[in-house]
């Protein structure tokens, strides 16, 4: 593998900090300023926006699940001709029949701790760490190590900086590509400075952003009732931010195999879910490595999604789905294709991306601009928990449809006009992290909600340990939904909250409990692991090596090697 100098940075050990110690005095000043600015981004309201959102998935819900998103509208290798993009199709949905789902137990009303109580213990318990276990640790980063070589081994192209679908096959659309970072990334996290394998996954990872700038956009082009919020919009070279709020960068659903950073699409091709994934490895990336590049990079996609994507007209706070669909109503036809809709899946993990982004900038160019970050991660939060999160389980909604007309009105019941109440592992996931994450941002200065913030969070973790862990499927052990991705989040979830509540170490046991009986009965002769971990492999049925729904898929496997590299910072 090719070798960049670039400065190794020692994420692992910031991430085991201490969670006091993270804010500085310039954080508590931006933390500050965040509090005085907060209600201006829960009352503005932008008329040009009318969103467009959507996702789901596999075996979570009673819903019809769809694995990946539609196939990508037309790449044009030349600037010139420049032929009209055709629409991205849908694509099918899992053979297999939903996964049954545990019903709930009542939950009890949620109790708000004491502000300063629930500081103090989580900084304590945060420092002692009491569930470290070495000896897991190494069990856990080795089998991450391992498992990650053989996806090196049997997707990726070193060469071209690509990677196949499947072992040798197939061409992954951006959203499982990514996942590729959040592995590696994973693992960065959890290994040492002086771990002798650092070098060979920060060159990984400096590869695999090479081979993400293959789906990255250069133009992008506008047809009738499509506009840019943001006029003095500019597509900035890749690793470079011009300072404000107008340095864009975006990315297409699929990929140009022959240039880096040359694609011209239209709308269509362009998903915010999507580049909310992107701004978090990137975020993950500079926190691993130190490597400004990657930070420059993250904020132009944020700073494209915030101002292209972000709606907050009335008392809505939400980011689109599909950037197409957010011009567009189609009455009585809810398909977050054609009809403007805030999603979960975009709108909850944009909080948290904000947040990690808040905790990532102190001391960079980009301080002075966290207060900002931190208000509308906020708001979002606010928004998300009126209109996702469901009053029983304490899980969250998939996507809510906005009514024709309803940058109008200030009250959400007039605004909205349909909710989807399907419900997935990733967006409690995400809601889990944004929650532990503002929690120690906003505790300095506005303790009353950071304590709200985290109440609701431990709530909602609670709630996901209860609806996506199924205890009928196996004696002794927690069956979760085959979508390992999806699932990811939950691991995540309740590691970043252990510090603040003892349950979620018994919550992350249960998947921890999971992971190892697939590694033990369920991993393949090729070293794969199936993405359903009790159920194996039988439950999938598409074996066809360009299909997304194939167990073999590179999103499936990598989000596999992430929880266990998870499980080994976790440990560590």
């Amino acid at each position: 593998m090719k070798k960049k100098n670039i400065a190794e940075g020692t994420a692992a050990e910031i991430r085991r900090a201490d969670a006091g110690s993270r804010i500085g005095l310039r954080m508590t000043a931006l933390l500050l300023s965040a509090a005085l600015l907060a209600p201006a981004f829960l009352s503005c309201s932008d008329s040009e926006g009318s969103g467009g959102q959507g996702d789901s998935g596999i075996g979570e819900t009673t819903a019809s699940p769809v694995l990946s998103e539609p196939a990508a509208s037309e790449v044009q290798p030349d600037p010139e001709p420049e032929p009209t993009a055709e629409p991205e199709q849908d694509a099918p949905s899992e053979p297999a029949a939903p996964e049954p789902e545990p019903v709930p137990d009542p939950e009890p009303a949620e109790e708000t701790p004491a502000p300063e109580q629930a500081a103090e213990e989580a900084q304590a318990d945060t420092a002692s760490k009491s569930w470290s276990d070495p000896e897991r640790y190494a069990l856990y980063l080795g089998r991450a190590k391992e498992y990650a070589g053989i996806l090196h081994d049997l997707y990726w192209d070193a060469g071209s900086e690509l990677s196949s679908l499947t072992p040798g096959a197939g061409v992954p659309h951006l959203w499982p590509y990514t996942e590729q970072l959040g592995m590696v990334n994973g693992i960065l996290a959890a290994m040492g400075a002086d771990d002798p394998d650092r070098a060979f996954y920060v060159s990984w990872l400096d590869e695999l952003v090479g081979g993400l700038r293959h789906y990255r956009i250069r133009r992008v082009k506008l047809v009738d009732g499509q506009s840019w919020n943001d006029p003095d919009n500019v597509l900035a070279a890749f690793g470079e931010n011009d300072g404000t709020a107008h340095s864009y960068a975006l990315y297409s659903s699929s990929r140009h195999d022959k240039k880096q950073d040359y694609l011209i699409v239209t709308p269509d091709a362009v998903y915010f879910d999507d580049n909310v994934w992107v701004a978090k490895e990137l975020v993950a990336a500079y926190v691993n490595t130190g490597n400004e590049a990657y930070l420059n990079e993250a904020v132009n996609v944020v700073n494209w999604i915030l101002g292209e994507g972000y709606e907050n007209a009335g008392a809505l706070a939400g980011i689109y789905w599909k950037w197409s669909a957010k011009f567009l109503f189609a009455g009585g036809n809810y398909s977050d294709s054609d009809h403007a809709s805030l999603n979960a899946c975009s709108t909850v993990s944009c909080a948290m991306v904000l947040a990690e982004l808040c905790e990532a900038v102190p001391g960079t160019a980009y301080e002075d601009r966290a207060a900002d970050w931190l208000a509308k991660a906020d708001a979002i939060l606010r928004f998300s928990d009126e209109a996702f999160r469901d009053r029983g389980t304490k899980c969250l909604y998939d996507k809510v449809f906005l009514k024709k007309g309803f940058e109008k009105s200030s009250d959400l019941k007039s605004q909205i006009q349909k909710t989807d109440n399907a419900q997935y592992a990733y967006n409690t996931g995400t809601y889990l992290t944004a929650g532990a994450v503002l929690f120690r941002l906003l505790s300095p200065a506005d303790p009353d909600r950071a304590a709200e913030i985290l109440s609701n969070a431990l709530a909602s973790a609670k709630g996901a340990d209860k609806k996506f862990a199924d205890k009928t499927v196996k004696a002794g052990q927690y069956s979760y939904p085959s979508h390992s991705w999806f699932t990811s989040f939950l691991l995540s979830g309740f590691s970043d909250l252990r510090p603040y509540g003892e349950d979620c170490g018994e919550y992350a046991d249960h998947m921890r409990s999971a992971l190892d009986y697939a590694w033990e009965n369920n991993r393949a002769s090729d070293g794969l692991v199936s993405p359903s971990w009790i159920k194996g492999w039988s439950r999938f049925t598409n074996n066809s090596p360009t299909s997304e729904d194939n167990p073999r898929q590179i999103l499936y496997q990598s989000a596999n090697v992430h929880c266990y590299a998870m499980l080994a910072e976790y440990y560590g």
